[in-house]
């Protein structure tokens, strides 16, 4: 089964907001995850997209890379967001894709080493959200992966 496929299925089982926003994976793989989300489901009152939907979306699509890069340890492991912070650069006023790109292969091993030592790490990790070209907002977040029952740091 397709990356994208189980992505789609679990977070449209497990995070019920993904249902509301119209959340779709439209690509998954180890280095890349694009999440669209439709401009009808994410309307706020100035007939552009909710800031909180692109948080979101952005936080998803981070997430998102960290699923497919720990997809056959799903069953053991946690991922969750540490911190995030974001900023909205222009409106979006249609249909929107947030583009999260794998980190620097020196941080992801070293990500990575840190999991296989201590049973957990922290990684900062990149997300964009583009409008006709121009980037309209950047995401930056911290997450978490650990094995199930070590405790992660709020």
């Amino acid at each position: 089964m397709k990356i994208e496929t189980r992505l789609n299925h679990y977070i449209h089982q497990h995070i019920p907001i993904t249902k509301a926003l119209g959340c779709t994976i439209k690509l998954a793989t180890r280095d890349k995850v694009v999440v669209m989300a439709p401009f009808s489901n994410n309307i706020n009152h100035q007939s552009t997209v909710f800031g909180g939907s692109l948080h979101a979306v952005a936080t998803l699509a981070c997430w998102g890379l960290l699923y497919a890069n720990f997809i056959d340890r799903l069953e053991t492991m946690s991922i969750v967001v540490n911190h995030s912070e974001i900023s909205y650069l222009k409106p979006i006023t249609k249909d929107f894709d947030a583009i999260a790109l794998r980190p620097e292969q020196a941080n992801w091993e070293k990500f990575e080493r840190m999991i296989d030592r201590k049973g957990k790490g922290r990684i900062e990790m990149d997300s964009v959200i583009y409008e006709d070209g121009m980037l309209a907002v950047a995401y930056k977040g911290a997450f978490v992966v650990s094995e199930r029952g070590i405790v992660v740091p709020t």
